[in-house]
C-alpha cells in the first residue's frame, strides 16, 4: 500500500526538477567581441571593427556576452535608439568593461531588437535581435585590428533541438509513467 504514494512522490519531485532544469539547459551564450583598435575608430564602425559582431541573434532565455580585446574601457549599454532619453540602461548596461573583461546580459526574457551602445564612444552601436528561431552568429573575424580569441570560448548561437524542452519533458513524463504503472502491476507493459 505504501507503494503508491512513493511513486506519486516520487514522480512529481522528478517534473519539478526537470521543469527547474530544461530551459537553462537549451540556453546559449551569445558572444560579441570588442574589437581592438575600436576606440581609435573614430566614428568609422564597420560590421567588424567596433562590435564584432555589430548584429546578433538569440533566443529568449539565452545571454550576450561581451568580451573587451581593445586597450580603452568599453560599455554596452541598451538604449532605444534615442541615447538622450530615460530607456538608456534599463534593460541592461555593463558598466564599464575593463581591457580583457566581460560583461553577460541577464536572460532575455522576450523576444524584440535590442539595440545598444558604447557609452564612451556613442558612435559604437550594435543590436540583439532576440526570438530569430535558428538564426546563427558568425563568429567574430580576425583582422588586422581584430583579436582571433574569444576569451569566452562561444563562437555564437548554438542550434537548438527541433522540439526544445518540452520534448524532453514529454519523454520524461513518458518514462515516469512508464516506471510508476511497472511498479504498480509488477509486470512490464508490451509495447
Amino acid at each position: 500500500m505504501k507503494s503508491k504514494p512513493m511513486g506519486a512522490l516520487f514522480g512529481v519531485l522528478a517534473l519539478v526538477a526537470i521543469i527547474a532544469i530544461a530551459q537553462p539547459a537549451f540556453a546559449t551564450n551569445v558572444s560579441v567581441t570588442i574589437s581592438k583598435g575600436a576606440s581609435g575608430t573614430n566614428g568609422k564602425c564597420d560590421p567588424t571593427s567596433c562590435f564584432n559582431p555589430q548584429v546578433v541573434n538569440a533566443n529568449v532565455g539565452d545571454t550576450v556576452t561581451w568580451t573587451n580585446a581593445d586597450s580603452a574601457a568599453h560599455t554596452a549599454t541598451y538604449y532605444d535608439g534615442n541615447e538622450s532619453d530615460t530607456s538608456v540602461g534599463t534593460i541592461w548596461d555593463s558598466g564599464m568593461i575593463k581591457a580583457s573583461s566581460t560583461y553577460t546580459t541577464p536572460a532575455f526574457t522576450k523576444a524584440g531588437t535590442f539595440p545598444y551602445f558604447c557609452e564612451v564612444h556613442p558612435w559604437m552601436t550594435g543590436q540583439v535581435i532576440v526570438g530569430a528561431a535558428g538564426a546563427t552568429n558568425p563568429p567574430p573575424t580576425s583582422g588586422n585590428n581584430m583579436t582571433t580569441t574569444n576569451m569566452t570560448g562561444n563562437t555564437g548561437n548554438q542550434t537548438v533541438p527541433e522540439f526544445g524542452p518540452v520534448a524532453s519533458l514529454v519523454l520524461v513524463i513518458a518514462i515516469i509513467s512508464v516506471v510508476i504503472f511497472t511498479a504498480k502491476t509488477r509486470a512490464i507493459p508490451k509495447l
